[in-house]
């Protein structure tokens, strides 16, 4: 919700809550009976109430809920009222502009038209009601009632129209989205050339950042994959996470000594964020940001079909070379196991090359693809208790062969059980993509230790190796895709496991921690969230729970 209207929601709904105790009175003094008069006040308070809910406890609910409580009771108010109070002559008909009003101060600009168009509707239906009442209904008891409802209904509407012309959204804001904007901003922008810098960050709609371009004179620095709101100052989070599930405004914020404007352009997969340094209204700034927001919006169109196009030559091509990989996994198991009769030596360690060469592609085949759907955001997790040390331990048997044929030894540090609340495919690939890392860089006759461990309300795996180390500025390009540091030497790699890892552990609410120094080898820990207890017990001790 905007900044200003963030305190005249709430006053417009109390104002509203005095006039229907007022109107309640008003009722009975002039002689509705107590049931009447109690029943005017429970009616006409109701919508405030629902109104007061949603803007002081509904921040992160979804927007259609929150339309349901907040604008739509104005809507069922207005019906009832016209009806009940004389139709088109009842002083009630002003309370019909109370649902746009509220549904423009939480910023849904287009529910505040289409709450006006239904009002409109409602009302017509209302008045069309009230030629069909009987005059008993109609008593004159109910004008103070209706009077001080029509009254009440402009002051609400008062402070709610004061709010919005102080807002930023009625001084310039225009939904990005509307071609005509669009237009009359490029042909303004160009008539001024000189336009100031401009940051454009899309964030996804999880409210974290995919992507920043441009910088400001100001020191502001979203970071990728991190919540949009942790880089602003805390007292505008609400504002900014009520602006980004919108359906598109604009936000003046005080960021030290500089403002700065936030146009919010949404779209399918989050919302465009374009912003300048805020200065007087129609600034090169501002034109430059909504000709930019333009721009981005086709390009982002072509980049999302591009998207879609690569995701999709991905799913094909892990099809087609997972099928065929498959089966020479499969086929070199059955001679590895020498189910048709005995092998000569020699050829069972070419099967054993071949079964162990296909691993060391699938799981690159699988890097590829996961990191795909990563960045596509199609990525869906099972999140369920994973026993890390299992994972391991299955991960540890299927590369003993390549930590043999590279002459470095494993070591399993972890004992008993360690349950995550994970996904077991994505845990795998971890321990995969951290033990062959740790194997590829380890000297022969070296050890690489793993490791499982439990705290309090998370759990860590770890791989640790003696090899060469990395610099910091080693750190920073590993954690790219398709990078390696300079330690890799030539080795073979597509540069993708950090980034895998890194990916997995952020679907699944964890974090990636690297320790590392020239010479000194790499440990790398993943923190994950602790399965609870109940969930990890076996089937049949929770059986003797029940019986018990």
């Amino acid at each position: 919700m905007n900044e200003v209207f963030k305190s005249a929601v709430p006053t417009a709904a109390l104002i509203w809550l005095a006039t229907a105790l007022a109107a309640s009175l008003a009722g009975g003094v002039s002689g509705l009976p107590e049931v009447a008069a109690a029943a005017i006040f429970a009616g006409a308070a109701l919508p405030a109430v629902s109104t007061i809910i949603v803007a002081l406890k509904g921040k992160r609910w979804p927007v259609g809920r929150k339309v349901a409580l907040a604008v739509l009771p104005w809507i069922a108010l207005s019906v009832i009222a016209v009806s009940l109070t004389g139709g088109i002559a009842s002083p009630a008909l002003l309370t019909a502009g109370l649902a746009p009003l509220f549904a423009l101060a939480f910023g849904w600009r287009t529910r505040a038209l289409e709450a006006a168009f239904f009002s409109l509707v409602a009302l017509a239906a209302s008045i069309a009601a009230a030629a069909f009442l009987e005059t008993s209904i109609m008593d004159p008891a109910i004008g103070p009632p209706s009077g001080l409802l029509a009254i009440g209904a402009l002051a609400t509407g008062a402070v709610l129209l004061a709010a919005s012309l102080k807002s930023p959204v009625s001084r310039g804001a225009r939904n990005r989205r509307g071609t005509d904007a669009r237009v009359n901003a490029s042909a303004r922008a160009e008539a001024r050339p000189n336009p100031g810098p401009v940051m454009i960050v899309d964030v996804a709609g999880d409210g974290r950042v995919r992507m920043v371009s441009g910088e400001l004179a100001v020191s502001l620095a979203p970071q990728h994959k991190q919540p949009f709101t942790d880089a602003f100052p805390e007292e505008h989070e609400d504002c900014l996470r009520d602006a980004l599930s919108a359906d598109g405004t604009a936000l003046t914020l005080d960021i030290g000594e500089t403002p700065l404007e936030l146009i919010f352009d949404p779209h399918a997969a989050g919302t465009r964020v374009f912003i300048t340094e805020a200065s007087q209204e129609d600034s090169p700034q501002t034109e430059a940001a909504e000709t930019i927001a333009s721009d981005a919006e086709r390009r982002a169109q072509a980049a999302e079909v591009a998207l879609e196009e690569r995701t999709a030559f991905f799913a094909s091509l892990g099809h087609e070379l997972k099928t065929p990989l498959n089966a020479i996994l499969g086929f070199s198991d059955l001679m590895r196991n020498e189910l048709r009769g005995e092998l000569p030596q020699a050829y069972k360690e070419y099967v054993q090359l071949i079964h162990e060469s296909g691993q060391d592609l699938l799981l690159t085949v699988e890097d590829i693809l996961d990191y795909a759907k990563a960045e596509a955001g199609s990525t869906r997790l099972e999140l369920e208790p994973v026993d890390l040390v299992a994972s391991s331990e299955s991960v540890i048997a299927q590369l003993s062969g390549f930590a043999e044929r590279a002459g470095v030894n494993i070591r399993q540090r972890a004992t008993g059980e360690v349950w995550a609340t994970g996904d077991a495919r994505a845990v795998r690939q971890i321990w995969q993509n951290l033990l062959s890392n740790a194997i590829k860089y380890s000297s022969p006759g070296s050890t690489v230790s793993i490791d499982a461990r439990s705290g309090t309300s998370t759990v860590a795996l770890s791989v640790r190796d003696t090899g060469t180390g990395m610099t910091a500025s080693d750190l920073e390009l590993v954690a790219r895709p398709f990078q390696q540091g300079s330690n890799a030497r030539g080795r073979a790699g597509t540069g993708l496991g950090l980034a895998v890892v890194k990916s997995f552990a952020d679907l699944m609410t964890g974090k990636v921690i690297i320790d590392t120094a020239p010479g000194e080898g790499t440990r790398v820990r993943v923190i994950l969230p602790k399965a609870v207890e109940e969930d990890t017990a076996d089937p049949e001790s929770k059986a003797d729970e029940a019986v018990g």
